[in-house]
């Protein structure tokens, strides 16, 4: 079994292992790579960092789909920079260009929750904000708390479009906004201002302004994309 990682980052020690297959030769382009079963067993881990690993190097192009199972899509050069890192590889290059995939899935999704959220939609998306609130003025400020309960906002959003296809979309996506959001996202950005966008997004699909709530989702991500690079500002 290899050494399991010493912080909740496994699927970077995933990661690196695939590195250091590739530049020894162990894995070349064509070969076929263990399952994620095999990895889970071979990593100690369960098969959640194993299946963020897997993206990532399949969002990057460096593994394939196939027939055969997941094989070894190509083996570029740069890849064997010493300094060459696959999670923050994926992280620095593609993060605005999901971001703004995010925008646009998500403006469309708070036109559509206008439409057609349901009291329960609306009643989640309060809760959201309810605990993303006391997170923030606990004695200990829950760092973690504040930051699930923002994502549990935009899911809820996400939910109440009632359209699975966009539903699955924002999923897989989000899958690695998720792993990107330790380069991005800090919790000192997740403001009185980011709530107040939030209680706003929220009244306007509560009161069924489609138009208006994707306008203010779009401000408000578009918002947050900003802060990705400060120095354009």
């Amino acid at each position: 079994m290899e050494k399991k990682a010493s912080s909740n980052k496994y699927y970077e020690t995933i990661l690196d292992w695939f590195k250091s297959q590739i530049m020894s030769g162990e894995l070349k382009e064509g070969d076929t790579i263990p399952s994620e079963r095999e990895l889970a067993t071979r990593f100690g881990v369960s098969r959640v960092p194993v299946r963020e690993a897997l993206r990532i190097l399949e969002y990057i192009g460096i593994v394939s789909n196939t027939a055969d199972g997941m094989t070894v899509q190509k083996v570029d050069i740069q890849l064997l920079n010493p300094k060459a890192n696959f999670a923050t590889d994926i992280t620095m290059e593609t993060i605005e260009n999901l971001f703004e995939v995010r925008i646009f899935l998500e403006s469309a999704a708070a036109y559509y929750a206008a439409k057609r959220r349901t009291d329960e939609d609306i009643r989640l998306m309060h809760e959201s904000i309810h605990q993303m609130l006391e997170a923030i003025d606990s004695q200990s400020k829950d760092d973690e708390a504040i930051i699930k309960a923002s994502h549990d906002f935009h899911f809820h959003v996400i939910e109440a479009a009632k359209n699975p296809v966009l539903s699955n979309m924002y999923r897989n996506l989000y899958d690695l906004l998720e792993i990107s959001k330790q380069y991005t996202m800090k919790p000192t950005e997740v403001s009185d201002a980011t709530v107040m966008d939030h209680e706003a997004i929220l009244y306007k699909i509560e009161s069924g302004n489609a138009d208006e709530a994707s306008r203010y989702m779009k401000f408000h991500l578009s918002r947050a994309m900003r802060k990705l690079n400060p120095e354009e500002e």
